[in-house]
């Protein structure tokens, strides 16, 4: 067990959770590669390029944090994503915004797995495995009210210089570092414990463990939707700058002209909104499962948001809305599947597992992406984000009839507690 007392432990990771994903430069980094001469096609290249690293990394990754310590792998996803940071202010070409994004999307899989592998061992390590979903969702909170906050800055800076964001995101990288190597080893992983000895996963083990936990029905298909979700709903990020620049356009353009606030600080206070709506959502994800159900929350919140973007591809004022349900109600969902995840699989190879799934949900998103790419071009990005809105509805309604995500008979390992 950690040498540190529970709540010290949650308060270090806490303040590693604040500072893992500040966004000073988030509202903005189109604008600045756009700046720097490089086109339309070539920014959709480099996120097909990332896709691809996720994908080929996420598992190989994983494995490494299994192998070298969660926390380990925490620290060296954050000191990529610092070299990532850095890299804005020396890029000026294509394929050197390549490696920008490469380092960051290869940072994020050193972490992706190992972050819910750590907070769920180290709480069971003080008996609080029951409390999984409730700290990481007040975790991913607090997370996302200094978000919200860099996002406001951010576009403000960039408005007096193109450079300040990415001078501050280097700063909050360093810091997020710094924080990460404060967080306690898993007790199998501590210089002093042999607690697993000769029993910690070698490479001949991982594929087989994956295959043979994904074979359970009880997370096989639970997968599936989370995959499904992934690719169509959560496929809409990507579009919310093209649909919000359109929409303010159209509806407050000549007003925002007249008060001189700048393209960037509009995003800025746009994304934090954003923001806040998840920090609020995020930090009441331990009430929402305790209202709905695991079961339950899993098929209304994906519903509800899918159900917006058909809504708001037939009436246009409900496109900011649509944002707003679709970033709360994501928020929500992380922690409620990510203790949902953590209950079906075993300690050993969990963070090569969880990278697995993550792997699977950016895989699926390729076709989405590409599809609705495509149907944007053609159309519209609104028409675009209703039909993954419809083909979500549609699928998921056949998956819940004939074979649910969750089985009705689940219940979390504390339900029967008190």
């Amino acid at each position: 067990m950690s040498r540190l007392s529970a709540s010290a432990v949650v308060r270090r990771y806490y303040l590693y959770r604040a500072t893992a994903r500040p966004g000073f430069h988030y509202p903005v980094y189109t604008l600045f590669l756009l700046f720097n001469d490089l086109t339309l096609a070539q920014i959709g290249l480099i996120a097909s390029i990332q896709s691809v690293v996720v994908v080929t990394s996420e598992v190989p990754t994983g494995y490494i944090g299994d192998r070298i310590g969660r926390r380990n792998s925490l620290a060296v996803g954050a000191a990529i994503v610092l070299v990532s940071n850095a890299s804005y202010l020396v890029a000026t070409d294509f394929v050197g915004f390549t490696f920008t994004f490469v380092t960051l999307s290869f940072g994020g899989t050193f972490v992706s797995g190992s972050g819910s592998a750590w907070l769920y061992d180290t709480l069971r390590e003080h008996d609080m495995e029951e409390e999984f979903t409730r700290v990481s969702g007040r975790g991913r909170a607090l997370g996302q009210w200094l978000r919200a906050g860099t996002l406001v800055v951010g576009g403000f800076l960039y408005a007096v210089n193109r450079y300040y964001p990415f001078y501050a995101g280097v700063a909050a990288a360093a810091i997020s570092l710094a924080l990460v190597l404060r967080l306690p080893k898993n007790r199998a992983y501590d210089d002093d414990s042999e607690a697993f000895g000769d029993d910690r996963m070698t490479i001949v083990d991982a594929l087989p463990i994956i295959r043979d936990q994904f074979s359970t029905p009880d997370l096989r298909w639970f997968v599936a939707y989370l995959a499904l979700f992934s690719g169509a709903v959560l496929t809409m990020d990507m579009w919310i700058q093209p649909i919000a620049r359109d929409t303010l356009e159209t509806t407050f353009g000549p007003t925002l002209e007249t008060w001189g606030i700048p393209e960037g600080g509009v995003l800025g206070l746009l994304y934090a909104a954003f923001t806040v709506v998840s920090a609020v959502t995020s930090d009441y994800a331990s009430d929402v499962e305790q209202l709905l159900g695991v079961r339950h929350a899993l098929l209304v919140i994906p519903v509800a948001i899918a159900a917006t973007y058909v809504l708001a591809g037939l009436v246009p004022l409900l496109v900011f809305p649509m944002f707003f349900v679709m970033k709360g109600g994501h928020s929500l969902l992380g922690p409620i599947t990510n203790r949902y995840v953590n209950d079906q699989v075993q300690s050993v190879g969990r963070a090569t597992l969880l990278s697995a799934v993550a792997m699977l949900r950016n895989v699926a998103g390729i076709p989405f992406r590409v599809g609705s790419g495509v149907l944007a071009t053609w159309y519209t990005s609104m028409t675009a984000v209703a039909v993954l809105g419809a083909v979500f509805l549609a699928v998921a309604a056949v998956l819940w009839a004939v074979r649910p995500p969750v089985s009705a008979d689940y219940e979390p390992p504390d339900a029967g507690a008190g």
